[in-house]
């Protein structure tokens, strides 16, 4: 028989093996396996009969060896060894499975005999014992930890005398897609571990996610408000070092909510409900942030509610306009693009921004049917203005990360060009780093066959997301947008000049054109026209326009002319 040891120390696997050894009548081979979760990772469980389960003194570090054990699907039983069993010691040993509780000071070779023998014999199929814990980290799962919420909040009859704690790792999904799910997996483990160090031994800990965990606060003597608040600066603090994963140190942001019992008899649905709407409201700021939960945050999420339905209404209606920013071209001073720029004609309210809608609609997956009529309506545009011989102008519109998730959203484009009949080169999808980072290899695969189709695609934003030059490279972007935030201090400020010039550099040496956004300035457009830039767009020229507007300003062609005598004054 193949018995696994698994345990903090080599000498309790010597002692043990000396008992094993001198088991009358049987042939036993003890393995031992150190406490450590790699070395479990790369044992082959399936292989053993029995398990020992011997001294591991990092009650975590238990959690998760158990938890790899229930990953292998071993059938093998456990027997548990302890100097003394501690209260409720029976209870743990089933919830994971033991079969036996044997205690070292009275160890012999016969006791283990019997008790191996005990463990072996033909058992009565029992319920899994990990129905209550998350096989990945080993704390508690959600179906367990709403099932714990109730019962505390039913107990509670103080109001705030219980804390919820929502966990939310921010981007998340870029680990996975930029270093593989081994990787990710490692990388959930050590934020569960390190949360789990800034808690004390009565907070409740649960994973009820793929990237989300909990926490559970109490005081039957009063508010745990401030508990709250300590608890949430040491992990904002723990969370701000680096993660050891797949030889890189990663830095890692979280989002928190917190909620608490505002009355007695308050239910988990909606604890948990206030505490995801302060987590939200929290991931809006960049960096670790937490929120508590306010009534003010309801009525706020009531107002975005009413918010989509008004704009579901207006897709049906057709209340959106495209409005057009001209691209100059600097070598030639012409007008060789556009950037379209979704408005709301509002009934009542008029032009609104796309500040004052997009946010809701890519959270509500509007941004799905709204995307679809942008890019037709370009496509449109670019028919209209082939007939009217500006046949070389490219129009660009802006696809957000919420599109890629939709599976049809390549069939659909195409689908749509080959009604409209548009050529190769006169579309342009602009999208933002965050948005090839989030989506990971989705957008990847999404981004070559758009390509095929004869889409140009520009990166835009460069130099405030995740990206990698290297990641860069292997897609088939043509096109850098340098963002408003450099260009607009790029004479004042010498370090946003350098990255200017630095990416103008980059882009050329992988035969990809730039264009500087959001100049402003005769001094902007100098500065941009004497380091290489291919492209500028910003107010210098021309605000965002109707289409009939830019129509009529590709028709004056001294337009940029006129403009440039100004950039050129300054030598």
């Amino acid at each position: 028989m193949r018995i696994l040891l698994i345990a903090d120390q080599e000498a309790e696997f010597k002692e043990l093996e000396s008992l094993v050894g001198s088991i009358e009548g049987g042939r036993h081979q003890l393995v031992w396996c150190r406490a450590d979760i790699r070395v479990l990772q790369a044992t082959p469980v399936t292989r053993f009969h029995l398990v020992l389960w011997g001294q591991v003194s990092d009650a975590l570090a238990s959690r998760r060896l158990l938890a790899e054990l229930q990953r292998q699907k071993r059938d093998a039983p456990i027997l548990l060894l302890t100097d003394k069993p501690p209260a409720g010691a029976d209870a743990v040993a089933c919830a994971r499975g033991d079969s036996d509780i044997l205690l070292r000071d009275q160890l012999t070779p016969g006791v283990l005999a019997r008790a191996i023998r005990r463990a072996m014999a033909p058992r009565k199929e029992q319920p899994a014992p990990s129905q209550g814990v998350d096989p990945l980290t080993g704390l508690t799962n959600r179906s367990e930890f709403r099932e714990q919420l109730d019962r505390i909040l039913a107990d509670a009859t103080t109001p705030e005398s219980v804390g919820l704690l929502l966990i939310d790792v921010d981007q998340f999904k870029k680990v996975n897609a930029s270093y593989g799910q081994v990787a990710g997996d490692a990388l959930i483990q050590l934020i569960a571990e390190r949360i789990a160090s800034c808690l004390s031994a009565h907070h409740a800990l649960a994973r009820i996610g793929g990237n989300e965990f909990a926490v559970v606060y109490q005081n039957a003597l009063g508010s745990v408000e401030s508990e709250c608040r300590i608890n949430l600066e040491r992990i904002i603090a723990a969370m701000a070092k680096p993660f050891p994963v797949a030889q890189h140190a990663i830095r890692m942001n979280v989002s928190m909510g917190i909620a608490m019992n505002k009355e007695p008899g308050m239910s988990v649905d909606l604890m948990l409900a206030n505490a995801d709407m302060a987590m939200r409201i929290a991931k809006r700021e960049k960096g670790s942030n937490y929120q508590f939960y306010t009534r003010d945050m309801t009525d706020a999420a009531q107002k975005i509610l009413r918010l989509e339905a008004e704009i579901r209404r207006a897709i049906r209606n057709e209340e959106f306009v495209l409005h057009y920013q001209p691209r100059i071209d600097n070598n030639t001073h012409r007008i060789v693009g556009a950037e379209g720029l979704v408005r709301w004609q509002h009934p009542s309210r008029g032009l609104l921004p796309p500040s004052e809608f997009i946010a809701v609609a890519e959270e509500s997956g509007l941004i799905v049917p709204l995307g679809y009529w942008v890019v037709h309506q370009a496509c449109k545009g670019l028919n209209d203005l082939a007939l009217k011989g500006f046949d070389e102008v490219q129009l660009a519109v802006n696809v957000s990360f919420k599109q890629f998730q939709d599976k049809n959203f390549v069939q659909t484009v195409a689908n749509i060009m080959r009604k409209m009949d548009i050529h190769e080169g006169r579309l342009e999808f602009e999208l933002t780093e965050t948005t090839m980072m989030i989506e990971g290899q989705a957008v990847d695969q999404s981004l070559r066959r758009l390509s095929e189709l004869g889409i140009d695609i520009s990166l835009d934003e460069l130099g405030t997301g995740y990206s990698s030059f290297a990641h860069i490279q292997r897609l088939p972007i043509s096109v850098l947008k340098i963002d408003r935030s450099f260009v607009g201090s790029v004479t004042t400020n010498e370090d946003d000049a350098t990255i200017v010039k630095a990416i103008i550099n980059l882009a050329h040496s992988l035969n990809m054109q730039v264009i500087a956004e959001g100049a402003e300035t005769a001094e902007q457009v100098s500065f941009l026209g004497k380091n290489r830039c291919d492209q500028v767009q910003g107010y210098f020229f021309s605000k965002p326009l109707t289409f009939a507007d830019i129509k009529a300003l590709l028709g004056q062609e001294d337009f940029v002319d006129r403009r440039i005598q100004s950039v050129l004054a300054l030598g």
